[in-house]
This record gives structure tokens, sequence and C-alpha cells, in this order.
């Protein structure tokens, strides 16, 4: 074991070699499976008991986690011994221990009053990073890597193709499914040509105040500064991508739409992302509609007081719009 899991570290299962990022990771669960009694055991040797036995002893892990993570790696061992005929079977024949949600997993989606608030309340040159991971599903990293050559106006999409390495530099995306080309909406366009609007192909689309590349802590720190301010202190920039699903799925996004539009490699954390967009809304909806199909339904008061508000709100909005077209339209 000791030989052969080792020369599995650099590499993923399709062969490419893994990103920096990745090995990282890779070499500290190797260091925790390194830790197993059976480590040195011969490959053939080693049995799905020995491996129930390891797993039960949580001393040798840093928290549920990385228990999970090296049990992975162990069964991806294998299934590469197995792939090379070194062993005929893979004794990893149990499920991955449970983890439990992380906190930043259980926290709600902003709201599309909060992003307005957040975006109003961030630097110009910064600002715009609110609405590319809210609604291109950006990573932070991706957010600083991108470049004006990235975006193209007759197409209106914006390739990503780069995220932000430890020095401040370009590197590869976090994973092959990243490496994408987004399609671009019409007023995300607007603010994308106005932030590219003479610079130079290589110039960074979102930056510092004074033009240059901006690294992704300083503008995590601006995000975290308008996130206060809008009440949401509970926020992580992360949060907007499960915020770019959520909205997904309640435009009707499936479950295989949700997979390709969060560019995921892993295939669970897209379900995850859509079962957590789509079950709570969704079985509201379905307990409100068998009441109301049952035992009828007459507004309160102040329902309807909301709804007028709503409404009013609304009819404000297409006037002011209406105008600002007939203004538009009389130059």
């Amino acid at each position: 074991m000791d030989e052969f899991a080792t020369t599995w570290l650099n590499y993923a299962a399709d062969g490419s070699e893994l990103a920096a990022g990745s090995k990282r990771k890779h070499r500290e669960y190797l260091s925790h499976l390194s830790h197993a009694f059976f480590w040195k055991y011969p490959l053939t040797g080693i049995t799905t008991e020995d491996i129930n036995r390891w797993l039960a002893d949580l001393d040798n892990f840093g928290g549920a986690t990385p228990r999970k993570k090296t049990f992975q790696l162990l069964k991806s061992v294998y299934a590469k011994a197995v792939a090379e005929g070194a062993v005929p079977k893979s004794p990893v024949s149990m499920k991955a221990p449970a983890v439990p949600k992380s906190r930043q997993a259980q926290i709600p989606p902003a709201t599309p009053e909060e992003l307005q608030e957040i975006y109003a309340n961030m630097p110009k040159t910064t600002r715009l990073s609110v609405w590319l991971g809210a609604i291109l599903d950006l990573r932070i990293g991706e957010v600083v890597s991108l470049q004006v050559k990235d975006w193209n106006p007759k197409t209106q999409t914006l390739r990503v193709c780069h995220s932000a390495d430890e020095n401040g530099g370009l590197k590869a995306t976090k994973t092959a499914t990243s490496n994408t080309t987004q399609p671009v909406p019409p007023q995300l366009g607007k603010l994308l040509e106005e932030a590219c609007d003479g610079k130079n192909p290589t110039d960074f689309i979102v930056t510092c105040s004074d033009g240059t590349h901006i690294t992704p802590n300083r503008l995590r720190d601006h995000f975290n500064e308008a996130k206060i301010n809008a009440g949401r202190p509970d926020l992580h920039f992360h949060t907007l991508r499960a915020t770019s699903i959520t909205a997904a799925v309640a435009t009707g996004a499936s479950l295989k739409d949700t997979m390709q539009w969060g560019r995921h490699a892993d295939a669970q954390t897209s379900i995850e992302r859509y079962q957590r967009a789509s079950g709570t809304e969704r079985m509201r909806e379905i307990a409100n509609g068998i009441e109301d199909t049952l035992m009828g339904h007459d507004p309160t008061l102040e329902e309807l007081n909301e709804e007028i508000t709503a409404t009013k709100k609304r009819l404000a909005k297409l006037e002011a719009q209406r105008d600002a077209l007939l203004r538009h339209q009389n130059r």
C-alpha cells in the first residue's frame, strides 16, 4: 500500500494531472492514510474488516471531513489498483463515512434586495463581482482573474478559464468542468461593457480602485463590509453560488441544468444544492396548495395590505421604466 498509494497522488481518475490545490489536499489525506495499521500491508492482504476497523479509530483523523476524504482517497487508490490488475477486487465496499452539513451550507441565500444593497455599498471597481457571483455562479478566484479579452460583446458570453493562485497570479480553474463559457444576460452584459470600456485585452475586469489587480482576500474584504450594511453578516462570497442555484431552480431549472450551470466536478454537490434549493420552498408550495384545496383561503387584512404595497411598488417601478424609455425616445 505504501508504495502504490503514493504513485496515485498527483493524478485524477482519468489520468490528468491535478491542480496544485488538489495535490496539496491529497498529500494531507495521504498523510492520514499513512497512519493506518495496514499502510505497509500488501495490497491483496488488506481486507474489508481491516478497513472497517481502521475507520472506527477516529483518533487518526482531524474531523469528519478529513475522515471521509481519506476514505475516498483509499477507495480511489483501490479502483486504480483493480483497473491495473494489481488486485482482483477492492476491499473498500462500504459507504463513505457521513459528514454533517457545514455551517456555510446552511446559510440562507441572499435575496434580490440584499444583493442590490451589497452592490450599492461596494466600491465602483469591485461591485460587479456581486452579480458575477450571484448570476453567473462564479467563484471569487475566477472573478478576480477575469480579463477584458474573456468578455465577448458580440456573442454576449464570458469565458471562465482562470482562477487566482496563492501568489496573486493566474492558474487553471478549480476543475476541468469549471473551465467554460457562460452566457451573459442583457443587464449584466451592459455592466461588463462599462467595466471593460477603455481597458486593454489583458487588463482585469474587477480591480482595485487604482485599476491594479485585486486579490481574492481584498475583494472578500470589500464584500464583507458591504454585507454588514445590507444586514447579512452571515453571508460568504461563496454563498452567492448557492444564491445562483436557488434562483435557477426558481426559474424551472432541472437537476441536469443545475449540474451544468454549477460546473461541479462532483455530481453529489449539484444534487445537494438542487435539493436544498427546491426542497424547502417546494414543500411549502405543496402544503399551501393542499390547504387551499381542502380548507379554502380568505386573505387576511395583513395579507391584503402586503399585496397592495407590493403591487404599488411594482406599478411605480413600471411607471419609472416607462418614463425613462419615453425620455430616451424623445431625445
